[in-house]
């Protein structure tokens, strides 16, 4: 039996996705000039909002700077969509809570949420995962990693925004959840 022949793309540009196709922007921008979908939660971690083929993720994620001063996304972060972003939102006050008692808080059986204790510095961790067929569970390396400080910025950015592009991106999370949900049951 043969093998199938790989595709070959005569057309190196063809397989290029763009990150944000609305309007252009590239990933990287400089530390005063963060584009308004950045929301910066302290040092170079920033919660970002994408919409990608019409579908909306919320990003947090940790950037570098490189040697021209811009911040450049590293793969040290989390995608979430909106309904695991919304679940997240809603229980801000139980995941403190279940923290405080020692406890890890799961969301929608796909994001862990703890807390620990790093050199006198206090994180929260964010990891995902998924449910394998026989039932165990798969982390996804990529974690996101805040200090404490950062998820109290975080709840902040969530119950009081500041700015109204803040808001209406935000909103656009939700319209987007709601769009999917009233397509799901209709």
């Amino acid at each position: 039996m043969k093998r199938a022949t790989p595709l070959i793309f005569s057309n190196p540009r063809a397989k290029r996705v763009c990150f944000d196709k609305d309007n252009g922007k590239v990933s990287s921008f400089k530390p005063d000039a963060v584009p308004e979908n950045h929301f910066h939660l302290g040092g170079h971690n920033y919660a970002v909002i994408s919409d990608f083929a019409d579908v909306a993720r919320i990003h947090l994620r940790r950037y570098k700077l490189d040697a021209t001063g811009s911040l450049l996304p590293t793969k040290d972060g989390i995608t979430v969509t909106p309904s695991v972003w919304l679940a997240l939102v809603r229980q801000f006050t139980s995941i403190d809570q279940a923290f405080d008692d020692g406890k890890v808080f799961v969301i929608k059986d796909c994001l862990m949420l703890s807390r620990t204790v790093i050199e006198n510095v206090t994180y929260i961790i964010c990891q995902r995962y998924f449910q394998r067929k026989d039932f165990s569970r798969k982390f996804l390396t990529p974690v996101s990693m805040l200090k404490e400080t950062e998820w109290k910025v975080l709840y902040i950015y969530k119950r009081y925004p500041k700015a109204d592009h803040v808001e209406n991106c935000f909103n656009h999370v939700r319209a987007c959840f709601s769009e999917t949900s009233e397509e799901r049951s209709g």
